[in-house]
């Protein structure tokens, strides 16, 4: 079973991807802030990241710097969901990521590019 890691501060939006994610045969973990993603990532593999950007304490560009460094290849499964503009976010990070959705996004295009970034892993 391919797994999936959710982050996003957002309590509301985490539980319902981590809900949509789960009916699609993902195992999903999900994470509140860059600390607890971070950990999540060194403690388990996982064959996509839907990552929220910003977040307060550890926000998602230093989860992005963090998978850089420790796991590159992570990063083309990583699929960032922000409201920050896309061309700022793809100007900012170095190793490509699967794909940048805007929110509010388009749940069933996000949750094909989640199967895509698992299929690619």
């Amino acid at each position: 079973m391919a797994r999936a890691l959710i982050v996003d501060d957002d309590e509301p939006i985490r539980s319902l991807l981590a809900a949509i994610v789960q009916h699609h045969g993902f195992a999903v973990e999900t994470a509140s802030d860059g600390d607890q993603a971070i950990a999540s990532i060194e403690r388990d593999g996982f064959d996509v990241v839907l990552l929220d950007l910003m977040m307060p304490r550890v926000d998602g560009w230093a989860v992005l710097r963090y998978m850089q460094e420790h796991h590159p290849k992570l990063m083309a499964h990583t699929i960032v969901a922000t409201a920050v503009p896309e061309r700022e976010t793809v100007r900012s990070i170095r190793n490509p990521v699967f794909k940048i959705h805007q929110k509010p996004f388009e749940i069933e295009r996000l949750i094909d590019d989640v199967k895509a970034a698992a299929r690619a892993a």
